[in-house]
């Protein structure tokens, strides 16, 4: 698995990253949200986890961002015990779940699997929609994208939606 996890403690993150590094997950990691934005289109993360107080970008405003970019990255917030207030605004914005700290690594893993494996369940096998889903997602930006002459930006505009958002789904699409 792919796992972003976000957070301004280096000393955290080396811990987590050395930790999911045994269980055998490809780990990548960021001090901020800005910074995990950059990391989410360079890594393609199948994962964020995300501490909510940071400097420049919270991981509230990071949710926020990836919510209003339409990633449908899963995410998981890291929160202190004071913070469940804002740990629940995240979870109405997009959050997936949240993890108080202290946590450990297993818990943490568990977690994480616990969130992949519910995005992954079936929802009715008679109800087929994720991959006819991506299968007009893909066609209707290779459409566009030939509208516009390969031009990124002209097919952003044309399928309204951001230059980042359309490069995320090429990249997601391997197109």
């Amino acid at each position: 698995m792919k796992i972003l996890i976000v957070d301004d403690e280096e000393r955290l993150l080396r811990v987590l990253r050395l930790g999911f590094k045994e269980l055998g997950d490809e780990v990548r990691t960021a001090p901020d949200g800005q910074q995990a934005l950059k990391a989410i289109y360079d890594f393609a993360p199948d994962v964020v986890v995300t501490d909510m107080r940071m400097p420049v970008m919270s991981g509230v405003e990071l949710v926020f961002e990836m919510e209003r970019l339409q990633l449908g990255i899963p995410v998981i917030v890291m929160t202190a015990h004071a913070e469940v207030d804002s740990a629940v605004k995240a979870l109405k914005h997009g959050a997936r779940d949240y993890i108080q700290k202290p946590f450990t690594v297993p818990e943490l893993h568990r977690v994480i699997t616990d969130v992949v494996a519910r995005l992954s369940a079936p929802l009715d096998n008679s109800l087929e929609l994720q991959p006819s889903l991506d299968e007009s997602e893909k066609a209707a930006i290779l459409k566009a994208l030939k509208a516009a002459g390969n031009v990124k930006a002209e097919a952003a505009r044309l399928l309204k939606i951001s230059e980042r958002t359309l490069w995320y789904k090429i990249k997601k699409h391997g197109l």
